[in-house]
């Protein structure tokens, strides 16, 4: 593996991040200043069934065409990939317009999910039609290519729903900036690797392709439901206005999270397929990811923890009741930091049904009842107390099978977080100190004090490190 090329996918995949978070973070902020918490509970409601099917949208072949080690040979099951991904998506999006919508208008009593869910899945019905387009960049650790594509999508797609929402159009804002960011991504991809399906079909590329990508397709529909079966008890049992506010809470904390994780999962996933019998590199690559992840991460929500008051307070009255759950949720991420990129790895490593097994266990066994316990006498903060349960176990999980499969250690793990840890822990004694002591309550001047304060610390601990990422980037 070419390590020019994953310094250069994860430059790449960074600018892509940072300029995607800065879009979607956006948008999401402006149109929690247009909408009320109802109108984000409602999309909420609707994302639980359109995020289980766009994680079954691919039968996995995704996943499986990227893992493939020979390149001819992947490149022989794109025909069968292509248009058994197209044909699944018609049946899908069928299912949930005609099945799926009723049935959430019925459970959940709002009668406009219907209509909001037929439109929502339009974007499983178009992402078929760009899988192997993805899958070629990928593969090539064109990285570069993926964030042009995702940023101008992002952009496009944000700007059309703020300007929806302010003409007043309400909830279909968000449907519009949903949509659009998976619609818009076809064409680009088209254009950028122009490859061209044949029109031909084969059943045992099939069967390879299905063979890895049914227990890929279990686990990833098992974890999107593991992430969001919080929204389904909440808006069952609370209702669309605090499944809203619990929305914010979630955006703010745990999609923070998955978002930088994917930085590096993305470049990471080729590398570990390609390393699966190397477990002394595999191991290596793992403690580094945990290691960047934290750096970034921590400081994030240490700042939530912070400031979580201020930070909800700037989208209105109407969203108070979303703090004390992002503070909770704030702390059940950097629990899972500890093994961020554990599925990534045993999927790279080719054992997607150890995976799914975990995945199931922990949902059935830990999530559901805790959620339904945790939001019976607790309300939104129950919820995010069954979900800081949750990663813990995960974590307890996650820590024995990777000392089972690669030698990873707990003292491992910490070595590689004890920067991050040490750097917060006395930016928050400053912070807490100008604060109490000096009085000092401007936001902007103690968010300032924050960063320069988190940064100086981090630079310090972890300087030849960095200056050695910087220098590959640079």
């Amino acid at each position: 593996m070419d390590s020019k090329k994953i310094v250069s996918g994860i430059k790449w995949t960074g600018i892509e991040f940072v300029l995607n978070t800065i879009f979607k973070f956006s948008v999401q902020f402006i149109l929690a200043k247009l909408l009320v918490p109802k109108e984000f509970g409602l999309v909420g409601m609707c994302m639980v069934f359109i995020a289980v099917s766009g994680a079954a949208s691919e039968l996995g072949m995704s996943a499986a065409l990227i893992q493939k080690k020979d390149d001819d040979q992947v490149k022989m099951m794109y025909p069968t990939a292509f248009w058994s991904g197209i044909i699944w998506g018609i049946i899908l999006y069928l299912f949930m317009s005609c099945i799926i919508g009723p049935f959430a208008a019925y459970f959940y009593g709002e009668p406009i999910l219907i209509k909001l869910i037929a439109v929502l899945s339009l974007g499983i019905l178009i992402k078929p039609f760009s899988l192997i387009h993805s899958v070629i960049l990928t593969r090539a650790l064109n990285f570069k290519k993926i964030a042009q594509i995702f940023n101008i999508s992002a952009l496009i797609a944000g700007a059309t729903a703020v300007i929806g929402a302010s003409f007043g159009i309400g909830v279909w804002a968000l449907v519009i900036n949903n949509v659009l960011s998976v619609g818009l991504t076809v064409p680009m991809l088209y254009i950028n690797t122009r490859w061209k399906p044949s029109l031909e079909w084969d059943k045992e590329h099939f069967k390879q392709i299905f063979g890895f990508g049914a227990y890929s397709t279990g686990t990833s529909i098992f974890s999107t439901l593991t992430y969001n079966i919080d929204n389904l008890i909440i808006g069952k049992m609370l209702g669309s206005s605090l499944l809203g506010s619990y929305t914010l809470s979630f955006t703010l904390t745990e999609q923070v999270r998955q978002m930088i994780s994917t930085i590096l999962n993305k470049v990471m996933y080729p590398v570990f397929g390609k390393s699966q019998d190397d477990k002394v590199k595999l191991k290596n690559y793992f403690l580094k990811i945990v290691n960047f992840n934290s750096i970034l991460i921590y400081p994030l929500m240490a700042f939530l923890l912070l400031f979580g008051e201020q930070v909800i307070g700037f989208f209105g009255e109407n969203w108070k009741e979303a703090v004390l759950p992002l503070k909770i949720l704030a702390v059940a991420m950097m629990i899972h930091l500890l093994i961020n990129s554990f599925t990534s790895l045993i999927r790279g490593i080719g054992k997607p049904q150890l995976e799914m097994k975990i995945i199931i266990g922990l949902t059935i066994l830990v999530l559901i009842p805790g959620l339904y316990i945790g939001i019976l006498y607790y309300g939104l903060a129950g919820a995010a107390c069954a979900i800081l349960v949750n990663k813990i176990a995960l974590v307890i999980v996650g820590i024995t099978v990777l000392n089972r499969e690669i030698g990873l250690t707990i003292y491992n793990i910490f070595s590689a977080v004890k920067s991050a840890l040490i750097g917060v822990f006395f930016t928050a004694l400053i912070i807490c100190a100008l604060t109490y002591v000096f009085e000092i309550k401007n936001i902007f001047i103690l968010s300032f004090i924050f960063i320069v304060s988190y940064a100086g610390i981090i630079y310090q601990l972890e300087k030849k490190n960095l200056q050695l990422l910087l220098k590959k980037l640079l």
